[in-house]
This record gives structure tokens, C-alpha cells and sequence, in this order.
């Protein structure tokens, strides 16, 4: 479990760049794969905890990095060399150990961050920017809604763990298939639906079940992530249609179809 602030102090925190290396990896399901990435350097790194995500930095091969490599120096190598950025969630941090863990999606060889998963080796080195503020965590509403993909399970396992016990949740996935169902262990009194997507358009499935599910009584909150378009049509329905303050809808788009992640620094 993570060690985490108060919300005011977790939205605070600044991020910085952590030069790490890959300790251990292992498949969670076929299509998700777990890295836990370490260094003496995370002695400084504190979780904001929930969804957090840093930004992953992919330099061009040949490129010769000054160390120590610091945030300073990211910016002094712009002119010449710019990383390709992807941004991940942080899914557990034990500090005790210098330690943190990031799951990735494998969606092909050809894909920048999905490609170097599927071949990075431990002893690898990872360099990361973060973290960013994350979702607060301590329920100011009766209820929570916990709706994404597979890109959003990292975020939607992390705060599933973080909430309050008694807490109520329901929480709806939607995966490619059965395989891709994995543990989500929380102390709150969660309900969670496993989406089976096989051959459906990605999204078809969780705009469905979002917009046909029967809240529970009293005020409550949603968390999502997924493809921009489906985020922006949830968020329409849950302000313009069920009437939800949209201080109390958090949906947030985790991809866009037909587009990369592709951004500098």
C-alpha cells in the first residue's frame, strides 16, 4: 500500500525526474505486464497516491545523457534532443524499499512505450518524470463510480485500495476478454463488472453500462478513464443527464482514437 498525504498536500507536491532501473517483471494477465522499477533515488520520491501518473522519457538511440540526469538537465539537452513523453500510472510505492510499480498494456511491438515493455530486461534503466496531483482519495460523497479500460485499471486498482473501509463503489471495466479480469482487493464495499469486449468497438461496452446503470441513493462521485470520445459523452451524461455536480465528475481521457501519446517535454 501506498504512503500518501492529505488531499491538500498530495495536490501540492511538485514531481521531478527519477533515474531508476527495472528490478523484476511479471505478467499480471496475457495483455498487461508489471515492472517494478527501483533506485536509492526514490528515496526522495512521496506519492500523491490514487491516480497519480508520471511521464516516461523515450530518447532516440545514441543519445548521451549528462549525469547525474536531472530536471535541470533534461531542459539544457531540449535544444538537441527531445524525449518522447508517455504517461503512466504509478500502481503501488513502497517506499520501505525504494520501490514502485508500473503496469503497461501490451498493444504491439510497433508501439513506442508498448514495444520497449514487452522487450525491456531488469537492470534497464527508466527515466521518469513525476508525480502529478492525483484524484483525493477520502470520499467527500456517499458513493463512488469507478468507470474505464484496461489503460485505466492501473489508476482504478490504486484508488480501489486507498479508500475507506465501508466505503461504497461500483466499478465497471471493460477488457478485450475473460483473461484480461485480474485482482482488485480493497478495503471498501466495492462491486466490480468485468466488460468482455471480443469483438465490440472499443468503448461500445462501458458507454453502454454507464449510461443504463442505476445509481445508488444519496450524493455521490464518478472517476473514469478511457478514449477521449467516450469520456466526453460520459461526462455529458452524468452532468446534463443524471444531474451530478461537475465538481463531482472526474472523467478523464486516457487515449484518443486515431492518435498517439506522442508530446514533448
Amino acid at each position: 500500500m501506498s504512503t500518501v498525504a492529505t488531499d491538500e498536500q498530495r495536490n501540492r507536491r511538485p514531481g521531478r525526474i527519477h533515474v531508476t532501473t527495472v528490478r523484476r517483471l511479471r505478467h499480471i494477465t496475457p495483455r498487461m505486464i508489471r515492472l517494478t522499477l527501483g533506485s536509492e533515488d526514490l528515496s526522495e520520491f512521496t506519492s500523491n497516491g490514487g491516480d497519480q501518473h508520471v511521464a516516461l522519457y523515450f530518447y532516440e538511440p545514441g543519445v548521451e545523457l549528462p549525469r547525474p540526469f536531472t530536471s535541470e538537465a533534461a531542459r539544457a539537452l531540449l535544444p538537441t534532443a527531445k524525449p518522447r513523453l508517455r504517461r503512466y500510472t504509478i500502481r503501488d510505492h513502497r517506499p520501505e524499499l525504494h520501490e514502485v510499480d508500473m503496469d503497461f498494456v501490451l498493444h504491439g511491438p510497433d508501439q513506442l512505450a508498448s514495444g520497449w515493455a514487452e522487450r525491456v530486461r531488469p537492470g534497464d534503466e527508466v527515466i521518469w518524470f513525476g508525480p502529478s496531483p492525483a484524484y483525493p482519495v477520502t470520499p467527500a460523497t456517499d458513493w463512488t463510480l469507478l468507470l474505464g479500460d484496461e489503460t485505466a485499471l492501473p489508476a482504478i486498482g490504486a484508488i480501489l485500495e486507498e479508500l475507506p473501509p465501508g466505503h461504497r463503489v461500483l466499478a465497471a471495466v471493460e477488457i478485450a476478454d475473460r483473461a484480461e479480469e485480474q485482482p482488485l482487493p480493497t478495503r471498501a464495499e466495492a462491486t466490480v463488472t468485468w466488460l468482455h469486449r471480443h469483438d465490440r468497438d472499443h468503448g461500445d461496452l462501458l458507454r453502454e453500462h454507464a449510461t443504463t446503470l442505476q445509481l445508488p441513493d444519496g450524493k455521490g462521485r464518478v472517476w473514469g478513464g478511457a478514449e477521449r470520445g467516450v469520456m466526453r459523452e460520459l461526462r455529458h451524461h452524468f452532468v446534463h443527464v443524471r444531474g451530478l455536480d461537475r465538481s463531482d465528475t472526474h472523467l478523464t481521457a486516457y487515449w484518443t482514437q486515431g492518435e498517439t501519446q506522442d508530446s514533448e517535454v
